[in-house]
């Protein structure tokens, strides 16, 4: 499976990177980067680093929105920095690589990708909705020939995690989300819904302490920093959001239960950013949006650390 990965690298994304490289059956042509989790210039660092921490500095890395639709500006909030820390890696130290981002843009690198390899292409979003919402604005018609889109993003069936009702990625970049999830570019969305399923622990990543790669210390170290400061409790752990949206786009049957439904965004007042139906589209036969609703968590939480465990043990 060939795949693009578009990311606003904090840690579950580099967790996401890691388990896309571990498995077999992808090919990851690249990663293109948006603000978020981190600025956009720490995204694309944060890129590179995790790449060159596996010796893959082959793959390129692309540099795309810095801010969300209608703004000049953005922060991550205190929040994210303390979910993800203030570099996006649990302030863990990766040193600064002689490798710089592309400079074809994240948009156009989306779009000529799309046109080189159609079907054959997977994109997996793991962060603000913006680059892709630029490329369908600026070339629709490659997006549309794009085998598999999935999105990690939205909470339909439980609260959001930044307010009541929205989840990170749709919040901090409402407008932009509103535009892809009312495009009719069909979509599998991997929200809340079920990544708070698969919740890792110190219990889960035992054996990767055991590896003396200087891989394994790093990414050890600032996965611990990420469990237990999700939810501020070390035993209740951290969600697996952005690997379960790489896993879903290779093994969609990890995922028990899909809604299929027609998606929008709220984007004025205090529900903004909240992910829910498309009210005047509810007896549309066609629907553009496929959601999970239920997964099995726990296999995938055993899958996902015995694969980054393989990896980690083959990185010098």
């Amino acid at each position: 499976m060939k795949m693009i990965l578009d990311l606003d690298t904090g840690i579950d994304d580099a967790l996401a990177v890691a388990y896309a490289l571990g498995h077999e059956e992808i090919e990851l042509l690249g990663i293109t980067t948006s603000f978020g989790n981190v600025t956009v210039d720490k995204a694309v660092k944060n890129s590179i680093d995790i790449l060159d921490l596996f010796g893959q500095n082959d793959i390129p890395v692309f540099k795309g929105s810095d801010v969300p639709w209608g703004m000049d500006s953005y922060v991550p909030s205190e929040n994210i920095q303390h979910i993800h820390g203030e570099n996006g890696l649990g302030n863990i130290d990766l040193g600064v690589s002689s490798r710089r981002e592309s400079p074809i843009s994240a948009i156009d690198f989306m779009i000529q990708a799309a046109h080189e390899y159609g079907n054959l292409l997977t994109v997996v979003t793991t962060g603000p909705l913006t680059n892709l919402a630029e490329a369908i604005k600026k070339d629709r018609a490659a997006i549309e020939k794009i085998g598999k889109i999935v999105v990690m993003g939205g909470a339909l069936t439980v609260p959001g995690n930044v307010t009541s009702f929205a989840e990170a990625n749709i919040f901090n970049d409402a407008h932009a989300a509103k535009f892809v999830l009312e495009s009719d570019i069909p979509l599998v969305i991997v929200g809340l819904d079920i990544t708070l399923k698969t919740m890792l622990t110190g219990k889960d990543i035992q054996t990767w302490q055991s590896l003396s790669t200087k891989a394994a210390q790093a990414v050890t170290a600032f996965t611990t920093y990420y469990y237990q400061n999700e939810y501020d409790h070390s035993e209740f752990g951290g969600a697996l959001h952005d690997p379960l949206a790489v896993e879903v786009a290779v093994n969609p049957e990890i995922v028990t239960d899909y809604l299929p439904i027609n998606l929008t965004v709220e984007t004025k007042g205090a529900s903004t950013g909240r992910t829910i139906a498309a009210l005047p589209r509810l007896n549309d036969t066609e629907k553009s949006a496929q959601i999970g609703l239920d997964v099995k968590g726990q296999d995938f939480v055993q899958r996902f650390t015995e694969t980054v465990y393989r990896l980690l043990e083959a990185a010098k």
